[in-house]
């Protein structure tokens, strides 16, 4: 793999596809009201991409469930659902980590602000040469992928780390014997482009959610089951009923009115602990339990009434307030990791013996 070429010529048009779809990534982030509901999404995605690129194959609609608390059926993965909850924690824990415990993130920094001393304001071209240089180094690739999203945010590219820009892409890229910066500016470009691509699919889903409801009172409850739902993707009565301070039987009446609306999907066939998921993902969770359509017998439809209600009117965006996030529930991820310490363990097939003696 050349560290880089002595022409700069090649990287002209890399950067400039780079630069513009960080850009363009950036500034859709600033304006959204689904920002916390993407950046959870994205936390996932971006979680089994990096543990993908070290040979640990996560389903991010597994990972989805469990950080939801929902049983799911246990598999050996040889450890592959323990790092990958390890990588979520580490991109909670952000810039604040304790100064004293230095990790592999804070070691590529430290190579891609050296990086950047020495290239001047090239932003993506230090984070490339610092990505580089970590790994040369012996550092791992998770923690080189974790440093891009705080670099880009510390040098004021984005407004703050976004998962979805991480360098795995241009790991898949690389090949020996080609030039490395060239296979890392593409890599992000696509995963900002994929970034915005999905903030904007969301956005325009939440806001035709939000229509479904209909003409009720800004601060109505359903509008923040709403919010729980594309932000959470996986969600139960008694999580919904958590987030909304409310009790669980009025819970469930929203998330089964959700389900009428068609904008939440239940997989489960049970009476108590149901599930119910965001219909965008009810295809790939699968669907077990559809919402049953009874249409109108043929004999019937010559003389079914005609609805002459107009449509109505699409809400406009100033009157939605920003979608309630999910930070409350992720700020208590770690608590969640340790209570869950010994089913991970047996999960993993471990059955809480170290690694190599069970």
């Amino acid at each position: 793999m050349v560290f880089g070429p002595v022409d700069p010529t090649p990287l002209f048009s890399p950067l400039e596809r780079a630069a513009g779809a960080v850009g363009r990534l950036a500034q859709a982030t600033a304006v959204t009201p689904v920002l916390a509901a993407w950046l959870h999404r994205q936390r996932i995605e971006a979680t089994a991409e990096i543990a993908g690129i070290q040979g640990r194959r996560v389903d991010p609609n597994r990972l989805r469930t469990l950080l939801a608390q929902v049983p799911v059926r246990t598999m050996r993965d040889w450890g592959a659902t323990m790092l990958a909850l390890d990588i979520m924690r580490q991109m909670l824990a952000g810039t604040d980590a304790v100064a004293h415990a230095p990790t592999g993130t804070d070691d590529a920094l430290a190579h891609m602000e050296t990086a950047h001393a020495t290239a001047g304001q090239a932003v993506l071209i230090a984070c490339g040469l610092g990505f580089f240089s970590h790994l040369e180094a012996g550092g791992d690739r998770s923690s080189a992928c974790l440093a891009v999203s705080r670099f880009l945010a510390a040098q004021g590219m984005t407004p703050l780390p976004l998962p979805c820009l991480n360098g795995a892409e241009a790991i898949r890229r690389a090949t020996p014997g080609g030039v490395w910066l060239v296979d890392f500016l593409n890599g992000l470009a696509q995963q900002a482009e994929r970034g915005e691509e999905s903030l904007i699919a969301l956005l325009h889903r939440w806001r035709g959610w939000r229509r479904r409801v209909g003409d009720r009172r800004r601060d109505a409850r359903i509008r923040r089951a709403i919010d729980a739902v594309a932000a959470e993707g996986v969600i139960g009565p008694a999580r919904l009923a958590a987030r909304l301070r409310c009790a669980t039987s009025a819970a469930t009446d929203l998330l089964e009115e959700l389900q009428r609306l068609e904008i939440t999907v239940e997989i489960t066939r049970r009476r108590t602990h149901r599930v119910f998921v965001a219909e965008d993902l009810a295809p790939m969770l699968g669907e077990v339990a559809p919402q049953p359509r009874h249409p109108l017998p043929e004999r019937d439809l010559a003389t079914a009434p005609v609805s002459t209600t107009p449509a109505p009117f699409p809400e406009p965006d100033q009157w939605v307030e920003p979608a309630e996030g999910v930070d409350d529930a992720l700020i208590a991820l770690e608590r969640i990791m340790k209570r869950q310490a010994p089913l991970l363990a047996r999960y993993d097939g471990r059955d809480g013996k170290p690694d190599g003696k069970g």
